[in-house]
C-alpha cells in the first residue's frame, strides 16, 4: 500500500491526455488519481492532492507548463515531476530542467519505457524497503459469451483460492452493475459497494479504501455491485477506470467478474486487464457465441492476445462438441478445463461458500487450484535494466 505511486496528470491536449491516461493506468503500482485538463489552477490542485508523481504535458503551452513545473517543485520538492512532449526541442528540455525536472520523456512512448522512467524518477528501484517485483497478471477479467456458463462461480473460487495461497492481497470486484451476485455467492453483507467508492474516490486514499471494504473469511477483499439499480446507471466508464486504477494501486491481484451482456463496464475491464479468462461450455450455442466474441475482440488492439480459454463443466453428458473441435473452431488452445461437478457447485452456492468448503480435494477443487496457480504472481528480484539518459531521445 505505502509503495503505490499516486499520480496526477496535467494535460490540456485531448489526444495526448487519452494516450497518457491509458499508459499510466496500465502501470502496476501506479494510481492515476486525478486528470487536470488545464494549466490554470493546476499548481494549487497538485498541492492539495500531494501526489508522488505529477506528469505534465508541455506541448499545450510550454511557457505555462514550465511555470507550473517550477511552482509544483517549489511548493513540494517531494513531488516527482515528469514533463512529456512530442517535440524534441533542446531549448524546452533545458527550460524544464532549469525549472527543477530531473527527467524528460518524449512521446510517443511505450509501456516499458514509461515504467522504467517512473521507477527511476520515484526511486523505487534503489529503495531497499521496496518489495521484490511481482511477476504475473495483476488484473484478471472473467467473462463469457453467454449467461449461465459459470463465470461468477469461477471468479469466486479462483479469487478465494488466490487469497489463501498466493501470499498477496486479492480483491474481487463485481462489474455486473445491474445483476451481480458476488455478495450472495460469498454470503457477505458489504460495508462498501462500487457506487460508494465512485462517490468518494476524491477523498479515499489507499488505506481508507482497504478499511472500508468487506473482507471474506478467506482473506479476500470484495467490492460488490451497487445496491440500487438506479445507482448502477449513474456509473460511467471514466469513473470505473479511476476505480480500477485505485484498485490496481492498492492490490497486487484484482479479479473482475464482468456482466454477461457486454456492457461498457465490461470493456473497461477488458481494456485494463492483463488476462481475460473467457469461460465457455462445449455446446453449439456457446461455441458459436464465443467465436463471435473473439471476432469482436479482434477489433480492439491487444484484447485477443490476453484471452485464455477456460472450458467449464468439462465431461458433462450435455457436451455436444469435443475439445479438439472447439479448439479448431476457435483457432485458440484451451488453457484450463473445469470438470463438471453440478452437485458440489450448487451446494456451495446455496451455502455461500467456495468449493473447497464443500468438496476439498475433489477434481473440481484440484482444477481450480491448478488454474489459480497459473495466475499466481511469482515474486522475484527485478533485474537491473540499462538506464536511458535524459537526452537519449536525440540519438
Amino acid at each position: 500500500m505505502k509503495d503505490a505511486i499516486q499520480a496526477v496528470l496535467v494535460d490540456p491536449t485531448g489526444e495526448t491526455r487519452e494516450e497518457l491516461q491509458r499508459l499510466l493506468g496500465a502501470l502496476n503500482g501506479v494510481w492515476l488519481s486525478e486528470i487536470i485538463p488545464t494549466y490554470q489552477g493546476a499548481a494549487r490542485r497538485v498541492a492539495e492532492v500531494s501526489p508522488r508523481l505529477a506528469v505534465v504535458d508541455v506541448d499545450g503551452d510550454p511557457v505555462q507548463a514550465v511555470s507550473l513545473i517550477q511552482a509544483v517543485i517549489q511548493a513540494d520538492p517531494g513531488v516527482a515531476v515528469l514533463p512529456v512532449s512530442r517535440v524534441r526541442d533542446s531549448s524546452i528540455i533545458l527550460r524544464v530542467i532549469r525549472a527543477g525536472a530531473r527527467e524528460f520523456l518524449t512521446l510517443p512512448t511505450q509501456h516499458a519505457e514509461l515504467a522504467e522512467t517512473v521507477d527511476r524518477l520515484c526511486h523505487r528501484r534503489d529503495d531497499p524497503q521496496t518489495p521484490a517485483a511481482s511477476k504475473g497478471p495483476q488484473v484478471i477479467a472473467v467473462t463469457g459469451a453467454a449467461g449461465g456458463v459459470g463465470c461468477t462461480t469461477l471468479s469466486v473460487n479462483v479469487a478465494t483460492t488466490l487469497a489463501k495461497t498466493c501470499g498477496h492481497e486479492v480483491v474481487l470486484a463485481d462489474f455486473d452493475l445491474m445483476l451481480g451476485s458476488l455478495d450472495a455467492c460469498l454470503d457477505i453483507i458489504p460495508d462498501q459497494t462500487l457506487q460508494g467508492v465512485v462517490q468518494n474516490i476524491e477523498r479515499l486514499d489507499l488505506t481508507l479504501l482497504k478499511r472500508s471494504m468487506t473482507r471474506h473469511s478467506s482473506g479476500l477483499y470484495v467490492l460488490p455491485h451497487p445496491v440500487a439499480m438506479e445507482e448502477a446507471a449513474k456509473i460511467d466508464p471514466e469513473s470505473l477506470r479511476r476505480v480500477l486504477g485505485l484498485l490496481k494501486a492498492a492490490f497486487p491481484t484484482v479479479i473482475i467478474d464482468t456482466s454477461k451482456g457486454l456492457q461498457s463496464s465490461d470493456f473497461v475491464a477488458f481494456e485494463m486487464a492483463d488476462v481475460i479468462l473467457l469461460v465457455l461450455q462445449l455446446d453449439l450455442t456457446c461455441l458459436r457465441n464465443t467465436a463471435r466474441l473473439l471476432q469482436l475482440f479482434q477489433q480492439f488492439e491487444g484484447f485477443t492476445e490476453r484471452v485464455r480459454l477456460v472450458v467449464n463443466r468439462s465431461g458433462s453428458h450435455e457436451s455436444e462438441i469435443s475439445l479438439k473441435k472447439a479448439e479448431e473452431t476457435l483457432r485458440m488452445p484451451v488453457s484450463w478445463q473445469i470438470p463438471n461437478a453440478t452437485k458440489a457447485v450448487h451446494a456451495a452456492r446455496a451455502k455461500g461458500v467456495p468449493i473447497d468448503a464443500i468438496a476439498p480435494g475433489s477434481r473440481i477443487h484440484q482444477s481450480i487450484l491448478e488454474l489459480a496457480k497459473g495466475l499466481k504472481p511469482q515474486t522475484e528480484s527485478a533485474a537491473p535494466k540499462p538506464r536511458r539518459g535524459l537526452f537519449a531521445a536525440f540519438f
